[in-house]
């Protein structure tokens, strides 16, 4: 009797931020106006300041609990892609190194993140999960995943996260100035910078590239996976250790270089940005579902972290226990969840759930029988929503389709491709591409056999799939590797295989370019306070960006249509708000301020600075009524 089981690793979901209403612009129609000098450009500090706020900004607290919800420990974190919620930190801040065991079996942290005055405790807002860790270098990678207050609802798009440039750790010599960010719980739960020199580097296997930073900047505990700057702001390592001896005098500080930081990270998150795609003559050519299946191992087990813990393709006779560890995302709760599982194309076992789970995370399918799953080709289909997202498959014993003769020809990478897999703009170096295709010639590949694509990137992999042929007819075929931020400078290599053995391999190199001169997006940030008293600050302040193109007296017009808002906000207890959505640099915005008991702000294309910077801080002055 075969069986089959659904079993999904804890994952706190996602919240909405809350409505936002316009009781108060009615009052507007009547009573608009300009004020000059209403808006305050932050961008006039200095740019060291403005550099030291943006590192603090991009520094958050990790709070991790163990598996009874108590706290076990605190850390910090760096905040490297806003939009994603990705978050960079030390592997032993979530888990013991010398284990691989994690504090919690989910992976669970929560994420304070700093007040807008820079000055106070961190706030605690959102919920995150480790998405992936290296326990040789102990860094780590979280993303955010929901609210902390409502786990619940989705995440609202935007985020209102600060990130920093990157700096170059390997041109740093000794005397060098650095500083370290982080949370370290002396003196209090609010931030802590320690400013100080670079002092030497490790190379502790002797390979010619140097683990370690040293400074005597000071690093506690708390101060782990935080931010260490240069001079200029830029990100140039990850703060882990402090060592100091009771018989010498001084203590020396060890960060991660941002050279080894950055190269895990990127890694990293390649794998879980990247995307492929598979296409062949009668085969289709994409998804039309924004939810994914990804990194699908099979095994015999899992861990705690419900990944496979040992890889297989092929089960020998008599196997009890099939596994299919998964990552998903893009997935809502509600949504029908089915899968299905064949045997040399028969059914075996099929089932349908509502998906409760959350949008991401990890989880594995488990097929079993106690007397011994029979010999065959074993297929299984995922499928949300009637969508495939995936179908792979693992042999039992001596399975069916001979590979023997199979075989694929020559990859050719390409820009594009036509419906017969033929290449459009073929080359082996690519700039500023978000896609790029990989077609080749197909031979005696018969319907149900499975083959498998393998994506590395400067020699790690970062995507791999398995799959089972469609079709006996193909002749030709295509897969790709898609990255929505676009596909970073460096090698890529494809390995194809059939079954187990590696049939065809190809690489090409993306090249520095264009990419990097990209105008990127913008939180907007302020302080709405009195034009008479600039030391008071307004609270409950409205404040209205309008979609670009369109000027206030439009908008009233339209009797305040909602569709024409581009983004809002509303000061806090403080007077400081911040943007529900990012803005472009060098495009203008029409601005509306208004508070029940001051006069209304109305501004028609205010400019956004073609330099801005992110945060850009724009303060706010009203005049009382």
């Amino acid at each position: 009797m075969l069986r089959s089981r659904l079993t999904t690793v804890l994952h706190r979901r996602r919240r909405a931020h809350p409505d936002r209403t316009l009781r108060l612009l009615a009052l507007m129609a009547a009573a608009l106006f300009v004020l000059g000098g209403a808006f305050d450009d932050g961008q006039a500090r200095a740019v060291d300041r403005t550099a030291l706020q943006r590192a603090l900004k991009s520094t958050v607290l990790i709070l991790v609990p163990d598996n009874a919800g108590d706290l076990y420990g605190t850390g910090s974190g760096t905040i490297m892609d806003a939009d994603k919620g990705l978050i960079l930190t030390n592997f032993h801040v979530m888990g013991d190194p010398d284990t691989g065991e994690l504090y919690n079996d989910d992976g669970f942290a929560g994420i304070g993140v700093m007040p807008n005055d820079l000055r106070g405790a961190p706030v605690l807002r959102y919920a995150a999960k480790m998405i992936s860790h290296d326990p040789q270098y102990d860094l780590a990678i979280l993303q955010i995943t929901g609210l902390l207050d409502d786990s619940r609802a989705p995440l609202p798009a935007n985020l209102g996260l600060t990130t920093l440039p990157r700096g170059d750790s390997e041109s740093m010599l000794p005397g060098d100035r650095l500083a370290v960010i982080g949370y370290p719980g002396l003196g209090g739960a609010t931030v802590t910078y320690t400013e100080g020199v670079v002092s030497g580097f490790l190379d502790e296997d002797n390979n010619g590239e140097f683990e370690w930073i040293k400074t005597d900047a000071e690093v506690n505990p708390g101060n782990s996976g935080g931010l260490a700057i240069d001079s200029e702001g830029n990100f140039v390592g990850v703060p882990t250790a402090g060592y100091s001896r009771s018989d010498v005098a001084g203590k020396i500080s060890l960060v991660r270089p941002g050279a080894i930081a950055l190269r895990f990270y990127d890694n990293a998150s390649l794998g879980q940005g990247a995307k492929s795609g598979l296409g062949g003559r009668a085969a289709s050519v994409g998804r039309r579902t924004t939810a994914s299946i990804s990194g699908v191992e099979f095994g015999d087990a899992v861990n705690r972290q419900g990944k496979v813990t040992r890889p297989l393709t092929t089960f020998p006779s008599g196997a009890t226990d099939i596994y299919a560890s998964f990552d998903y995302s893009g997935f809502r709760n509600g949504q029908t969840f089915a899968f299905e599982w064949k045997i040399d194309g028969e059914r075996a076992y099929a089932d349908a759930i509502a998906w409760s789970e959350g949008a991401n995370g990890t989880t594995w399918l488990h097929l079993y029988s106690d007397e011994g799953l029979p010999d065959g080709l074993y297929t299984v289909e995922m499928r949300l929503d009637g969508v495939l997202l995936h179908t792979g498959a693992v042999t039992v014993g001596a399975a069916g389709n001979s590979t023997a003769s199979a075989a694929f020809g020559p990859i050719t990478f390409a820009t594009d491709v036509t419906e017969d897999a033929r290449p459009i703009n073929a080359g082996n170096t690519f700039i500023d591409v978000k896609t790029v295709y990989a077609t080749f010639s197909v031979s005696n590949m018969s319907k149900g056999t499975p083959w498998r694509t393998r994506w590395l990137y400067d020699g790690e992999e970062v995507l791999a799939e398995d799959n089972v042929w469609e079709d006996d007819d193909i002749t030709a075929s295509w897969v790709s590797l898609t990255h929505p931020d676009g596909l970073p400078a460096g090698e890529f290599t494809l390995e194809l295989y059939i079954g187990d053995r590696r049939a065809q391999r190809g690489a090409f190199t993306v090249a520095e370019g264009s990419a990097g001169s990209r105008v990127q997006m913008v939180n907007v940030t302020g302080v709405v306070r009195e034009i008479d008293n600039s030391r008071r600050t307004i609270s409950g302040a409205l404040i209205v960006f309008l979609t670009p193109g369109v000027t206030v007296d439009q908008w009233v017009n339209a009797d305040f249509d909602e569709s024409m808002i581009y983004a809002r906000a509303t000061s806090g207890r403080n007077g400081a708000y911040q943007l529900d959505a990012k803005v472009t640099p060098g495009e203008a915005y029409a601005i509306v301020v208004v508070h029940d008991n001051y006069e209304a702000i109305v501004a028609d294309a205010y400019m956004i600075p073609a330099d801005a910077g992110d945060p850009y801080e724009l303060d706010m002055t009203m005049q009382r009524k």
